[in-house]
């Protein structure tokens, strides 16, 4: 039995799980939830999110979870940093960008009027003010990509594909990395986008 991605191709999250499933060079089938009108999907997890991945079987709900998983199935390339401490903090990264950044995607994505927008831009530069900082004189969070950076970056993309809203230039910082992030993926995936 075949390991299986049932996904959204816009779904930031998605993406994140076939970035992983990429690094570590595990092979896998896409189910689109979207053409069957999520039957397919609510069939083998009992609820309608996405990403779910059937791993020979046993259903795995949730990109941070799939993630986790596949880093135990699958060590090689490991999207975690060396140290407990480190760890702790990417795994508390990847949950503030799964949990708090992406509200801000979605008030971009929402915003109607200019207002709406202005408000939505207010606090996407709160965050991206954050971010710069973080990148000041790095490459990736720690020594090497990992599924904090991942996570980032799946929601920054999104922002960029999807809402179609760049990143501002003054925050240079953030956009080398971003332009790191691009050219150190080159995944298929990144460039397949829905109109």
């Amino acid at each position: 039995m075949a390991i299986k991605l049932y996904q959204s191709q816009t779904s930031m999250f998605c993406e994140k799980v076939r970035i992983v499933l990429a690094l570590k060079d595990v092979p896998y089938e896409v189910v689109d939830v979207k053409k069957d009108d999520r039957k397919s999907l609510i069939e083998l997890s009992g609820q309608r999110k996405v990403p779910v991945m059937d791993y020979h079987g046993q259903c795995i709900i949730d990109s941070t979870y799939i993630s986790a998983f596949l880093e135990k199935k699958y060590p090689q390339n490991t999207i975690y940093p060396s140290g407990v401490s480190d760890k702790g903090l990417c795994l508390i990264l990847e949950d503030w960008s799964d949990e708090v950044l992406i509200h801000a995607m979605h008030l971009m994505r929402r915003a109607e009027s200019a207002e709406a927008r202005k408000e939505a831009e207010k606090e996407l530069a709160v965050h991206f003010q954050s971010l710069d900082q973080l990148f000041t004189g790095k490459r990736f969070i720690f020594d090497r990509m990992t599924v904090a950076d991942i996570a980032i970056f799946t929601q920054l993309h999104y922002l960029y594909t999807v809402i179609k809203y760049e990143v501002p230039d003054s925050y240079k910082n953030l956009h080398t990395w971003m332009e790191l992030m691009r050219n150190s993926l080159k995944l298929a995936s990144l460039y397949d986008f829905a109109a």
